[in-house]
């Protein structure tokens, strides 16, 4: 069954020159409606089995040649991670912005993505009620170890991968935070900013339910 899975995060800044990997090519200033980056067999950007550069024109299909695909770093633009061979086939999941961890945002099945779209070619799901919002490593929204997107529809769960969370800056819906993986641990259900998460006992967030627990 064709799924589709929207990550929108933070926009990350251009990176300066071209960048080669494996056997594509990612460019740090991708043409409109195009998009680059690298992507990594390794999660948080490391690369045991290889990286591969990915880039080019919107509408076309890049053919994913490392074993194992852990984590892609973003130049830019919109991107669609096929777990088929054709851009068209399997599980897919869109993202505009950098993901340390693609198994745990996505799901196991795209440990092996094996083509990449450039572009949206989704298939569109029914909307559902659902919530975004930016979660920041440091208090008063500050981002000394960096910031996480949240984003997606009622019931989906998000694993938190930076190394600390400080406060969240809410853009729309409910989110309950949890302190332990896999929706464990303490709970606090919030709707609006929060910019001080450690007053709340919530100094390390490290998954959220979109929407209210049950």
């Amino acid at each position: 069954m064709l799924r589709k899975t929207v990550l929108s995060l933070a926009a990350f800044g251009a990176v300066a020159g071209a960048v080669l990997g494996g056997a594509g090519i990612a460019s740090a200033s991708p043409a409109a409606s195009g998009a680059s980056g690298i992507l990594d067999s390794g999660i948080n950007f490391s690369e045991p089995q290889g990286s591969q550069g990915i880039g080019g024109n919107g509408g076309e299909c890049v053919t994913v040649n490392i074993p194992a695909t852990g984590s892609l770093q973003s130049f830019g633009g919109t991107m669609t991670l096929w777990t088929g061979a054709d851009c068209k086939t399997g599980d897919a999941a869109v993202l505009t912005d950098s993901v340390a961890d693609i198994p745990a945002t996505f799901g196991a099945g795209f440990a092996h993505v094996q083509s990449i779209f450039i572009g949206d070619n989704a298939p569109a799901k029914p909307p559902v009620a659902g919530a975004s919002a930016i979660i920041d490593s440091g208090k008063n929204f500050s981002e000394p170890q960096g910031s996480q997107g949240i984003n997606g529809n009622v019931g989906d769960k998000v694993n938190i991968n930076i190394p600390a969370t400080g406060s969240i800056q809410f853009v729309s819906g409910t989110l309950t935070l949890y302190t332990g993986p896999n929706l464990t641990g303490k709970s606090l259900v919030v709707t609006h900013d929060v910019a001080d998460l450690a007053a709340l006992g919530f100094g390390q967030v490290q998954s959220v339910l979109i929407g209210a627990a049950a």
